[in-house]
């Protein structure tokens, strides 16, 4: 890293502190005297910072912010900073073909040229920046929040927040936001126990995610159209590590191979897909027993198998019309649950994973299955997946209709869309 390199870094950090320490004081009446600038303007810009696909599930909002005259959307291609250039390009081609069949306003970034990003102010001037995650170094720095300060920001988490800890609620950017849209009252509660603004700027407008899984559209994503053998999802998280910490609880190194061996050897009666979280190609490919070559080559391995298939895109369908997950990625511990499947959660200590989570957190972890060791997800896939023996159907009712089940029959994009009008005055 060069000279220039560093002083940004530094600078970033300084800008950081400065703000969290005192500046999110002074942020609600900044934020108001925008807002009364924008009453006079005939349009107010709402930029969308995109990482991924399969984290976007703002599809919704943007549909009904760009429907009112009074807004313009562009969608803000950012692949994650930390990842490997060739993630980086395969998220980006995604995004890219995503919302060209969307018809949506994109700021593109030619990576594969070389392009440096893309100066969002200079090209698109938003009033409005939204952000589905609030950590340092998820985005490249020409996009992150603090380039926005001066604007309103927005916050709503691409995942259901579980983990009653300060990483989830008490970052810079939530502290400074204008506005902060979470799930349910569990996470209000908790935001205003760990937020240093005590909450101030949270509206519970329910989880994005579940307008996509009950709303959105019904699409082919099995290669066996048919149906004739069960379909059972792989979803291993990207934090190979696994050293027990909240960030670290990927079991992918113990389960890769053995993974490979059942799809083989249940060819006639599996359809297995291989969803990994979009950063494990990234960790892969620097680890060191790993590499690009062995990466790639496993990768490609579950795309050309009989049996198997690789989803690294949107999993909606997937999910929909799969019959059974195995899976240690805390985003899906709840998300999976609207779809009534038996899954599965591997991990050597479930009453730790459950330790740090909210009530909600701590239920949707008791409707799953547990597997420990490689002969409980053995157990798993032939007495439950094969052999029908599913014994937690019931915890997995009585989940859905405690904490996802809808009351107003609004969407979450509604509840998002119409404080948003309200606030702003529009």
């Amino acid at each position: 890293m060069n000279v220039m390199g560093k002083l940004t870094i530094l600078k970033q950090r300084l800008q950081e502190r400065y703000l969290y320490e005192w500046a999110y004081r002074s942020m609600p009446s900044r934020q108001q005297r925008y807002i009364a600038k924008l009453s006079k303007r005939k349009e107010i810009r709402v930029a969308f910072f995109v990482l991924n696909v399969s984290m976007w599930k703002y599809q919704g909002l943007a549909y009904l912010l760009r429907e009112n005259p009074r807004f313009r959307v562009c969608i803000v291609l950012s692949p994650g900073y930390s990842c490997t250039q060739s993630q980086q390009l395969q998220d980006i081609r995604q995004m890219r073909t995503y919302f060209a069949e969307r018809g949506m306003e994109y700021i593109d970034w030619r990576l594969e040229d070389g392009e440096p990003a893309k100066d969002v102010r200079q090209l698109f001037d938003p009033d409005i920046v939204f952000y589905s995650h609030p950590y340092h170094g998820s985005y490249h720095p020409q996009h992150c929040f603090l380039q926005f300060t001066d604007r309103l920001i927005a916050y709503t988490p691409y995942s259901y927040l579980q983990s009653q800890a300060p990483f989830n609620y008490d970052n810079v950017m939530q502290n400074i936001a204008w506005k902060l849209y979470y799930a349910n009252r569990y996470q209000m509660a908790d935001a205003r126990r760990l937020a240093r603004n005590k909450g101030v700027n949270v509206v519970v407008a329910g989880y994005p995610s579940s307008d996509v899984y009950l709303y959105g559209p019904s699409e082919l994503a099995w290669k066996d159209t048919e149906h004739r053998r069960k379909r059972l999802i792989w979803a291993p998280h990207f934090t190979l590590a696994n050293d027990g910490s909240v960030f670290s609880r990927s079991n992918f190194l113990m389960m890769a191979d053995f993974m490979v061996e059942l799809a083989e050897r249940y060819r006639n009666e599996l359809e297995i897909a291989f969803k990994p979280h979009p950063n494990l190609l990234s960790q892969l490919q620097k680890h060191p027993d790993w590499g690009y070559e062995r990466t790639e080559a496993y990768y490609k391995k579950w795309q050309t198998m009989e049996n198997t298939q690789l989803a690294d895109g949107e999993f909606v369908n997937l999910f929909r019309d799969s019959d059974a997950m195995i899976h240690d990625s805390g985003s899906f511990v709840v998300d999976y649950l609207y779809f009534n499947h038996p899954v599965m959660f591997v991990t050597s200590d479930i009453e730790r994973a459950k330790s740090y989570v909210n009530e909600p957190g701590k239920r949707a972890y008791d409707a799953h299955y547990v597997g420990k060791t490689l002969d409980d997800v053995q157990n798993f896939v032939d007495q439950v997946v094969l052999g029908g023996n599913d014994t937690k159907q019931t915890d997995r009712q009585q989940f859905y209709s405690s904490f996802l089940e809808e009351a107003d029959g609004l969407t979450v994009a509604q509840h998002i869309y119409d404080d948003m009008v309200r606030s702003l005055g529009v």
